[in-house]
């Protein structure tokens, strides 16, 4: 499990591609499991239990759909398991390394001298999640990055607007 989740790693650092993870339903699996509950406690840091709950199933589920189709409509369909594998690990190894950040955000003054530095860090956290999205795009579906970057976009895009109306049709 160790060598998984450095391969894991090595995807968020550029180093690996989904082609280097194990095709296995196990680990979908698990990988959307943890994906979710990573999105569940994020998002509790702005929503209730309910809602975050609501919201992050909204958000792997358009994960689960986004990437079936991108990669069907690529003739590319036997790469789903080790995509969404790297999809949701990475994911939810962002929103570990995001949670802490975004809940200090939250505590901090909105004038403070430390609301600079966490809001950059915030913006370091959004373009790597970008990169690495881009990233895991670019490979699974044997396409440039500059398609990889307007794919990632326009999918980070559509999921907000559906975890978005899905929170508002909640509340």
């Amino acid at each position: 499990m160790n060598k998984v989740i450095k391969r894991f790693l090595q995807i968020c650092l550029f180093q690996a591609s989904p082609a280097d993870i194990p095709a296995s339903s196990v680990l979908v699996n698990i990988s959307i499991v943890c994906y979710f509950m990573v999105g569940v406690l994020v998002s509790h840091i702005d929503h209730n239990w309910i809602i975050s709950l609501v919201a992050s199933l909204a958000d792997t589920i358009m994960l689960i759909i986004v990437t079936k189709l991108l990669l069907v409509s690529r003739g590319l369909s036997h790469r789903f398991e080790q995509t969404v594998t790297a999809m949701a690990s990475t994911g939810a190894i962002v929103g570990l390394v995001s949670w802490p950040v975004f809940s200090v955000f939250r505590l901090v003054e909105p004038h403070s001298q430390l609301t600079s530095i966490i809001l950059l860090m915030v913006l370091i956290i959004i373009f790597w999640s970008l990169f690495v999205v881009a990233h895991i795009f670019r490979y699974a579906l044997d396409i440039r990055p500059g398609l990889a970057a307007v794919i990632t976009v326009a999918y980070v895009i559509v999921s907000l607007i559906v975890v978005g109306l899905t929170i508002s049709g909640v509340t």
